[in-house]
Parts: structure tokens; sequence; C-alpha cells
């Protein structure tokens, strides 16, 4: 399933690699053009997810008025999606697209000499035979190996080696810096959209337009939302400096860059979307509306009739 991902993700780093020489840069750009690959995507997902914010007050009070009958609430918020051209699922497909390309670019900064370089089996063995480097699947690191030893691919970025991992160097040193960065930038994405979402409900009580920052922002419905929340926020960043620290530092240069262009699309996009999803609903209320009261008059002239 992955080679079908691996390939033109090796083909795409590989070309951007002999454009701009460094690794590291390298890496930043690539993330770039994924991220201008995957923007229609992320329109739709960020219309969709401000779309369904706007329009939590109708299906909180939906979820209050059957509260006591969960199928009448499944059903009637399904009418309410329908009505509001609206996707529960509309705004998943691009964060399920990105795993296989975390997964396969994973595999690829492995082995950058195959996917990257389009080295031959036969000449990196030979190659390791000269540098003396177990090739076996013991050492999943041979092939960025070879590619240091032989000065294949330039891994240094503002002095931090790319090919090594950075616990490998020890939790104390400069190689740490770009986990602590990975860490860093996914906790000010989460904290970030925590804060727009108070920002939200202070501007809910001043009766001022929503502002969503996050396609990934929800509501807190409860406490247990809210805690639940909070230990996410701690969470993710804890388990991104785990993951970035264990592997090579390349996947954190990648993660960093990942998570900086994300809260700048984000950013951007918030005010265009929310603005105009909120007009489209405004407009949409009053056809309703329009609807219902066309139909209450139809029935109340065939009851006089």
């Amino acid at each position: 399933m992955f080679e079908l991902v691996k390939v033109p993700i090796g083909y795409l780093l590989g070309w951007i690699y002999n454009l701009i020489p460094n690794y590291g840069w390298a890496l930043i750009v690539f993330t770039l053009a994924v991220k201008l690959l995957l923007l229609p995507l992320g329109l739709k997902q960020q219309k969709s997810m401000t779309k369904m914010q706007a329009m939590q007050p109708k299906i909180t009070a939906l979820q209050e008025k059957y509260k006591n009958d969960q199928q009448k609430l499944s059903q009637e918020t399904m009418k309410l999606y329908k009505e509001y051209g609206v996707s529960p699922m509309g705004g998943c497909l691009p964060m399920l697209i990105q795993l296989p390309i975390l997964f396969a670019l994973y595999r690829v900064l492995y082995r950058p000499l195959t996917y990257m370089l389009h080295m031959t089996d036969k000449a990196i063995g030979a190659l390791g035979n000269q540098f003396v480097i177990d090739m076996s699947n013991k050492n999943p690191m041979a092939q960025i190996q070879i590619a240091e030893k032989a000065k294949l691919i330039d891994f240094d970025f503002f002095g931090l080696n790319l090919s090594a991992n950075p616990n490998a160097e020890g939790w104390l040193t400069i190689a740490m810096i770009i986990p602590v960065l990975a860490a860093v930038t996914t906790y000010f994405s989460s904290k970030v959209t925590m804060l727009m979402n108070k920002n939200k409900k202070d501007d809910k009580k001043e009766e001022k337009p929503k502002r969503i920052l996050s396609p990934d922002q929800k509501d807190a419905k409860s406490n247990s939302a809210n805690e639940m929340g909070q230990t996410m926020t701690w969470m993710m960043p804890i388990f991104t400096l785990w993951i970035t620290a264990t592997f090579p530092a390349a996947l954190g240069i990648y993660w960093v860059a990942s998570n900086v262009f994300s809260i700048g699309q984000t950013v951007l996009l918030n005010g265009y979307y929310a603005n105009k999803t909120n007009k489209e609903i405004s407009a949409q209320d009053m056809l309703i509306a329009e609807k219902k009261e066309a139909k209450f008059a139809g029935r109340k002239r065939k009851g006089k009739k």
C-alpha cells in the first residue's frame, strides 16, 4: 500500500534536493509542496468544519429538545445537516490522507538511496561493503549511514545532523532542539485553538460575530470534554517529542514545518471562511423560514376550505 505513496514522495523529495542540495531546506520545501498539493482538500476541510461550528447552537438546541430520545435526535440532526448542506465527515479526509504520507515519508527517510537517489540494491550493497556498514535488517540506519559517509546527501542543517536520532546523542545535547521545536509547535497549535474557543464564548456573550481558528476545534459540551481537551493539549506535544526524538532528526524538521504551515494556513483562512459561512447560514435560515411559512400558509388555506 505504502509503495504507491513512497515512490512519488521519494521522487519529489529527490527532485527538490537536486534543486536545493541541503536536506533540511529540501524537507521544508517538500513540506510546503505537500501542503499546496493538499490545499484544495484543506479548503474543503476548513469550510466544512467552520460551517459545523457555526451550526453548533442549532445542534445544541436539538440535543436539549431530544435529550431523552436518541433516535429522534439522530434523525433531526441528519435532517439539519441535509438542510444546510453539511457533511459531518467533510473535515476528516485531509487528516486521513496525511497519515499515509507521514508513514511513507518515514520509510523514505530511512532509505534515501533507494527512493531519493534511485540507486540499485547492488550499488547500495557495494557502498555498504566499502564503508563496512551492516546491511542487515537489524540496522535500519544503513542507507543513511552510507549516504553520510559517501557524502551523497548533505545532512548538515545549521550545525545539526539530520541523519542522527537525537536521543542517540543524548537528551541534553543540541540535537534535541528539533524534537523540542516539534513539541512546542504542536502545543502552540492546540493552545491557540483553546484560546480562540474561549474568545468565541466571550464574543457570543457580547453578540459579536464568531471566529473559528482551527478546522479541528470543537465547542466543549461538558466538563469531561474540557478535561479531555486539556489532556490532549499536553499529551500530543509529549507524543511528538518522543516520536521525533527516536527517529532521524529529518522527520522532526518535517513535523515542525508542517505545524508552522498548518497554523499559518488556518489563521489566514479563519476570518474569510467564518464570515462567508455565517452569511451562507443566515441566507439558508431565511430560505428555510420562508419555506416553513409557505407550508404553514398552504395548510391554513386548506383548513379554511
